[in-house]
């Protein structure tokens, strides 16, 4: 099974619609987390079938490949370690729920040179020599922590109490190994990787963990996302007030109705909309919910996301407005008028006769 180009496209949109229904709610402050975890997990859960993941897991990388190609991958996995990226997509969650074990033993904990040597044999290296070629800068990375954290470990606790400066020493560590390792033995340890992914998506029983962990996962995102909303709404009170309008809940309204995630209309969504206009624009609209309608599949195909963006700025009622009014001049200029006279003998008389002039010989 196959999942196509429009289907992932199609997960990008709804996700995108699930974040601006997220923000609009936060701005009137009635989040349910609960319902929102759901809607988050409805949309990936569809993608996380087992067959689905086998056939990712079978065509994520071929089985051989060009060196040139094994060149452009290693590239591309260092760019995604800077420290930026390793501060926004690793190091950003310290609240992820999960049991932490006390270190009864420290002599048994992971350290930097045990980590170095793992690499080396998981990629086929020499642990000697490439620990030989790594420790100066792994050293200078370590220096750099303590003298900047005053931490001399680095445990979890330790780690998220410095984000910062974590994420320059794991982004330097990180590309350290990748940059020292040969591009061929990296592709082979991506290989094996995948195969023993693969192993483990086929044993018995999996697809029911993976979707428990969904369900984690989709719980902390939610969760995760409201309070990144709402700190930043009190941060910026305005925009909490540029998002609570009516226009932008009819979109959301209509989004939902559309995704399946509420017993909303269409209805509900046009008088939403109707409810809006100034008292001007209700009396040029009248009963012709033609206009309101085709506003709103205008506007609502620019994303609900983009459209938030726009009630951001201020743009969203004078864009509804100027499409209603759009809207009302095209469906005038289409009115015909069709004049009706009663056909009187005498016309009927003159009518033969103007035939017989027109078509005479």
């Amino acid at each position: 099974m196959d999942i196509s180009e429009s289907t992932i496209r199609n997960l990008r949109k709804k996700s995108k619609s699930w974040l601006a229904i997220l923000t609009y709610y936060s701005a009137r402050g009635k989040v349910n987390l609960d319902t929102f975890s759901q809607r988050l997990r409805s949309l990936f859960e569809p993608a996380l079938k087992p067959d689905i993941l086998k056939e990712a897991v079978k065509d994520a990388i071929p089985e051989t490949i060009e060196i040139k190609e094994a060149i452009g991958i290693k590239k591309r996995i260092m760019s995604r370690l800077t420290p930026d990226k390793v501060y926004r997509r690793m190091l950003n969650y310290p609240q992820i729920p999960g049991k932490k074990i006390p270190v009864k033993d420290r002599t048994n904990s992971f350290t930097l040179g045990k980590l170095l040597i793992a690499w080396a044999v998981l990629t086929d290296q020499i642990p000697r020599d490439f620990i030989g070629r790594v420790s100066s800068n792994v050293t200078r990375l370590y220096i750099v922590w303590r003298d900047s954290t005053g931490c001399l470990g680095l445990s979890d606790e330790e780690c998220y109490g410095h984000p910062k400066e974590s994420a320059q020493l794991w982004s330097g560590i990180y590309r350290t190994l990748i940059r020292e390792t040969p591009a061929e033995n990296l592709v082979h340890f991506i290989h094996v990787g995948i195969k023993a992914l693969g192993v483990v998506i086929g044993i018995n029983g999996l697809e029911k963990e993976i979707y428990n962990l969904l369900g984690q996962a989709s719980r902390f995102v939610a969760e995760d996302v409201a309070l990144k909303i709402e700190s930043a709404l009190k941060g910026n009170p305005n925009a909490r007030k540029r998002i609570n309008i009516p226009e932008l809940k009819a979109l959301v309204l209509r989004e939902e109705a559309r995704l399946g995630w509420s017993k909303h209309t269409e209805k509900d969504a046009l008088k939403t909309l109707r409810g809006s206009l100034s008292p001007e624009l209700k009396e040029a609209v009248d009963n012709n919910e033609e206009a309101i309608r085709s506003s709103m599949e205008a506007v609502g195909r620019r994303g609900l996301l983009n459209n938030l963006e726009a009630a951001l700025k201020g743009q969203l009622k004078p864009r509804f407005i100027d499409s209603i009014w759009h809207f009302l001049q095209s469906l005038s200029s289409k009115v015909t008028s069709e004049w009706e006279f009663e056909t009187s003998s005498l016309i009927k008389e003159q009518m033969v006769s103007m035939r017989q002039w027109l078509f005479r010989r």
